[in-house]
């Protein structure tokens, strides 16, 4: 009953024009029924000098001066009311021509621009009074108490007055007044609201009479930020932008005049900027553009701020002045800017200095006659751009930081010679944690606590919340309170551009929300936020108005009304509509907001006051998996709440509370999370579990792990009694994939790459040993490591730092009794570290002839616990690490040395050795690259750990099963001999050229991939291929943060992704390196190296360095023999740390070949 009442009197509302119709609503108005008319005779005086306006189509003043007076004694007697005026320079600036200019246009919109509101009104209703006997408004009386002065016309917030204050007599004497002419704009605005135009058309009334106002504005500052470099925007639409914002009060338009798409702005002594930047010859701003909307705004109250966004967000400079800019337009985008073309600033270049001083001393001083600030960006710096900057090869924020810190200084510096102010974005302070002088306005639009945060550390601050203020997003329509289904479904949004955020969230957003009064103070006001990616001139009134006057209102009056209660779209729908008529009338394409009753009837709920987003409501709010509570107009969240209980009950209740409320969250995040899951699909096959939180799938994994049979652990615990290749559990509440699929391997490794990643959890668990290395890192970063790396293992490069093939010199000798046991497998991992640590310091480590040497065990310790600490997961923190940081230490202490001895090197020297130089290593080709001593080291130890590793487990799975397969070993020789003789060393064409050891490898990493068993997070909600439905034959929904394990041992396994077994082609679970002379894998049923993006970059160097160990080891030995049967029976223990390695080593007997 109470909704269907609520609907009734929202009906009636649009039904009727509530006395205070007035937008934005005035902090104080008291208004009569009477009614009274006004026409065009109407006695008019500023300060008691009469007011020359020149009524519609006339062609005197109302001073009866002709309008066919010259310009300038024109401009002396009268400022008609035109979109194209422009005064001749900043002298024309005072206080009667603003006003008189008021004047007519206040007078043009009542008598000329005026609409009849029977929108307004119900069907058919007798609104208008009768035209018998008519009462009139004789004058309107003018007082400015006080003199304007040049801080009118280009304030700093709150350097002006705006108050004002307006009557309306039932005798008919209006009057204004205001101590500065801005004010006296705002009352003028006030006063032409007032009145409507009577159907007759030749009448214009008032109902409201009599008439009290006083009104000020809750906010210095409020604005809108007009995007006009992704769409240009002729002046003519920029100037009806500042007219439609006078009308609403705002008094702030920040132009966001350049960015990467285009620099449309004419800079006299740098003429190339907009030849190259601009769209095309003609879409600019010269420099008499410039000072025509600068003064079009002063003579409407609205100030004009410019920006020019750096140092990112600049990339269209690279077209006129390449060597200022770096990383323009890198692809793919995502790892270099927000959007593209990318591009930024050389931070560390002179250059650029010398190009900022030329723009500014061109620029600034046709900036400051008219405005008291210069927005200088400084969002979404990516740090990745630096790491292709040869003067700073770093995207370390210790290394970036002093070198933004310059610039900042050096900029504002610049600024502030010119008389200007400062504005920044929020970044830099929140992500670059700058030194900012007490003078510059932080301009914030991330949310989040971040306004509050500014303003309790003392900085003066902005508001432009995308959550709330950002218009270029969620056009639903102005009256329509229907959500919508797609509402329902996505709340809360993705982003800014989520399907359906909308300008009805303005009214739940307060800027000085939880702020001390001190605090408050510092918030000067805000800007809605209209980016053009999606807006050209055509849409650009339409999407900002009248949404942008619903802003424009929270700033003038405040958030809540009189009686403290909140404002809402519902209250304010009536005026809105209204004030949209005005503006179409007025020549503004407002958008079109009316909506049908039954729209109106389902909005019900909507009537109370808002809630910050996120509470579930009767119409459709989703609610989020966090509790909200409101009290007294205030919100309490978290653990604010608990402190309040506490106060009043026992520790005992408050236990149970918290406990209920644990279990309240968690089934309303597994509703969440179900109804997430049936959007995007259907559930797949479902391990059975018999414990809570899955602990005996739990235990059963880890025993596996000990064990070492994780292969029979998923093959037949997880996939066989499902009959599914894609399985999924919920492993200690947290839902988890399994899968050797190969269509689902596709997806996470190549087609879907942007949807999965490595995740924080698994950069958390690594960072103390890998840091933010290629293998712990996602998006830029990662893309920064590989474009770090990659060069160093190219063919040339490879052989310049003598890489694969320098092994001679390490390799033991083995043993010459023949058919001595030894342990290849240990000497391999010895073997492959000495290669490793040569070709990445240039210094072997020796542990072939020194087993007991200091690093080799501390890296071997260190993976071990890594090992353990990863496996873990969460529990982590429990894990003693003595061991582990004593080694850390001797591992760091060991790779810092020979780092530190590079970078003695200056970058001149290392770039004048050639790569033919024997000391020449890869970590001199890094330091080459970048100087910062972190990247170098966190990149050493990345790529140490996999060329030392993976290549050392895989040729000891090739002699474990060529010691099976004598056969093998005389088809290997043959071939061997036949291409090299028993002497000479190969090259990388000779190994190459080698079609059954190549066959040997492949058939090795087939049976036993380096890394068998891996693991990504999905970084958004999204899907696999396959693995949904009862079958697993549909996509599978994978939500966001939810494990996705994979195996390519198991995959590689898979008897039905083989041809069937006949004399070409063996069992696929034996060793067969005949096979491949018939058989060619499809793409990803074969990724010993993975694949994708992150498939690795040393494969190459990899196959190259086993190559030449089996050649120089079959040169030698003609016979092996495997003594592994005794061991473990023919069957391999499959031991499944990091990479995959045999368990009980490799034991085998070799005898040399007789010459």
């Amino acid at each position: 009953m109470w909704s269907k009442a609520k609907a009734l009197l929202a009906i009636a509302a649009f039904a009727l024009t509530p006395v205070d119709a007035i937008w934005p609503v005035p902090k104080k108005i008291s208004t009569g029924d009477k009614v009274l008319f006004i026409d065009q005779s109407i006695d008019i005086t500023y300060n008691g000098d009469f007011v020359c306006w020149t009524p519609p189509g006339s062609a005197f003043d109302s001073c009866n001066h002709s309008s066919q007076l010259d310009t300038e004694t024109l401009l002396e007697k009268q400022m008609p009311y035109t979109y194209n005026y422009q005064p001749d320079a900043g002298s024309k600036l005072n206080s009667k021509q603003i006003v008189q200019a008021g004047v007519s246009r206040a007078l043009q919109a009542i008598f000329n621009d005026n609409f009849v509101p029977w929108k307004l009104r119900e069907r058919n209703s007798d609104f208008e009074p009768g035209l018998q006997k008519k009462q009139w408004v004789k004058s309107l009386k003018i007082v400015q108490t006080e003199e304007d002065d040049k801080s009118t016309f280009k304030p700093l917030a709150g350097e002006v007055d705006e108050s004002y204050s307006l009557t309306l007599s039932e005798k008919g004497e209006a009057s204004i007044k205001a101590k500065s002419s801005t004010g006296i704009l705002h009352g003028l605005e006030t006063f032409l609201q007032l009145f409507f135009k009577h159907s007759s058309g030749t009448s214009w009334y008032t109902p409201h009479a009599p008439v009290t106002i006083q009104d000020a504005p809750e906010y210095p500052h409020r604005g809108i930020l007009l995007d006009v470099a992704r769409s240009f925007f002729e002046v003519e639409h920029i100037k009806r932008t500042i007219d439609a914002m006078s009308w609403s009060k705002l008094n702030r338009l920040h132009l966001h005049i350049t960015d990467s798409q285009s620099w449309p702005l004419e800079i006299p002594s740098l003429p190339k900027l907009a030849e190259k930047g601009a769209y095309r010859k003609g879409l600019t701003y010269s420099p008499e553009d410039l000072a025509g909307i600068y003064e079009y705004g002063i003579h409407r109250g609205v100030e004009v701020i410019m920006e020019i966004d750096m140092p990112g967000h600049i990339g269209v400079v690279e077209l006129a002045y390449k060597d200022l800019i770096v990383a323009y337009n890198e692809k793919p985008y995502q790892w270099w800017c927000k959007e593209p073309p990318c591009g930024a600033f050389r931070m560390n270049s002179t250059d650029v200095y010398d190009f900022l001083d030329t723009l500014f001393e061109d620029l600034f001083p046709r900036i400051s006659p008219y405005s008291a600030y210069f927005h200088a960006g400084g969002d979404e710096l990516n740090h990745n751009d630096s790491m292709l900057d040869p003067g700073v090869r770093s995207n370390k924020t210790e290394v970036l930081a002093p070198l933004l810190q310059k610039f900042v200084d050096y900029t504002h510096g610049k600024i502030r010679d010119a008389g200007l102010t400062p504005l920044v974005w929020e970044e830099m302070i929140t992500e670059w944690n700058m030194t900012l002088g007490k003078d510059v306005v932080i301009h914030s639009w991330l949310g989040n606590g971040a306004v509050k945060a500014m303003a309790e550390a003392g900085h003066k601050v902005i508001d432009s919340d995308y959550n709330f203020w950002y218009l270029d997003c969620g056009r639903g329509q102005w009256l329509n309170f229907d959500n919508g289904e797609a509402f329902k479904t996505y709340y809360p949004f993705n982003d800014w551009c989520g399907p359906t955020k909308s300008w009805r969230l303005i009214y739940s957003h307060d800027p000085r929300a939880g702020l001390s009064e001190e605090a408050a103070k510092l918030v000067l006001g805000g800007e809605a936020a209209v980016w053009t990616e999606t807006i050209d001139s055509v849409n650009l009134d339409t999407i900002v108005w009248p949404r942008a006057a619903v802003m424009g209102e929270v700033l003038w009056s405040g958030r809540t009304d009189a009686s403290g209660q909140n404002r809402s779209q519902y209250d304010a729908a009536p005026r809105l509509a209204e004030l949209r008529e005005r503006m179409v009338a007025r020549g503004d394409r407002a958008g079109m907001g009316l909506c049908s009753g039954d729209q109106v009837a389902e909005s019900g709920i909507l009537i109370v006051k808002f809630i910050p987003a996120g509470v579930r409501t009767e119409n459709g709010f989703a609610l989020r998996p966090r509790v909200l509570f409101s009290f007294k107009n205030e919100n309490l969240y978290g653990m604010g709440v608990v402190e309040a209980l506490l106060e009043q009950i026992s520790v005992k209740t408050t236990f149970i509370i918290l406990l209920v409320a644990y279990g309240v969250y968690s089934i309303i995040c597994r509703i969440d999370e179900h109804r997430r899951i049936k959007r995007l699909g259907r559930y797949g096959p479902q391990l059975k579990s018999y414990a809570p939180w899955s602990l005996d799938l739990v235990v059963r994994f880890v025993r596996s792990t000990a064990k070492h049979n994780n292969l029979a652990s998923w093959r037949d615990g997880i996939f066989g009694p499902l009959n599914s290749w894609t399985a999924e559990a919920r492993l200690l509440g947290v839902r988890t994939i399994f899968t050797a699929d190969p269509a689902n391997l596709k997806a996470i490794l190549a087609t879907q790459f942007v949807d999965y990643g490595k995740g924080q959890p698994f950069h958390a668990e690594w960072k103390d040993f890998l840091g933010d290395s290629i293998f712990t890192t996602d998006g830029p970063s990662w893309h920064a490591s590989r474009q770090l790396i990659r060069p160093q293992f190219t063919r040339d490069r490879a052989i310049a730092n003598r890489g694969p093939l320098q092994g001679e010199g390490q390799f033991v000798d083995i043993d010459n009794t023949d058919g001595k046991v030894l342990d290849i497998s240990d000497l391999f991992f010895r073997y492959t570290l000495d290669v490793a640590t040569e070709f990445l310091l240039g210094w072997d480590v020796k542990s072939l002839t020194t087993p007991k040497q200091e690093f080799a065990e501390a890296f071997n310790e260190v993976q071990h616990i890594q090992n353990i600490i990863a496996r873990v997961g969460k529990l982590r923190h429990i894990i003693p690490k003595y061991r582990f940081w004593r080694g850390l230490n001797t591992v760091n202490h060991f790779i810092n040395f020979y780092i530190e001895r590079a970078l003695r090197l200056s970058p001149k020297e290392l770039a004048s050795k050639t790569k033919d130089d024997h000391s020449y290593t890869f970590l001199h080709a890094l330091a080459g690259f970048t100087r910062d001593r972190t990247v170098l080291r966190d990149q050493i130890i990345a790529v140490l750990l996999a060329g030392r590793d993976t290549t050392a487990a895989t040729l000891s799975w090739t002699l474990y099963e060529l010691g099976r397969y004598p056969n093998a070993v005389k088809k290997l020789r043959a071939e061997i001999i036949s291409t090299l003789g028993t002497e000479r060393t190969p090259t990388y064409e000779d190994l190459k050229s080698m079609s059954y050891l190549k066959a040997v490898l492949n058939e090795t990493l087939r049976l036993y991939p380096a890394v068998p068993f891996n693991v990504r997070l999905a970084l958004k909600d999204t899907t696999l291929p396959r693995g949904g439905g009862p079958d697993g034959s549909e996509p599978l929904p994978v939500l966001k943060d939810s494990p996705v394990a994979y195996s390519t041992l198991v995959m590689q396994r898979r008897s039905d992704l083989y041809p069937p077994i006949s004399n070409t082609f063996a069992d696929p679970q034996i060793f067969s390196p005949e096979r491949w002379a018939y058989w060619h894998p499809k793409p990803h049923d074969y990724i010993p190296f993975n694949a994708g993006p992150r498939i690795c970059i040393g494969q190459q160097f990899a196959l190259t360095e086993m190559s030449y160990v089996l050649v120089r080891l079959f040169q030698k030995f003609d016979r092996v023999e495997s003594q592994m049967k005794d061991i473990d029976g023919g069957e391999p223990l499959l031991k499944a740390d990091i990479v995959l390695s045999p368990g009980q080593g490799v034991k085998v007997a070799f005898w040399e070949a007789q010459v």
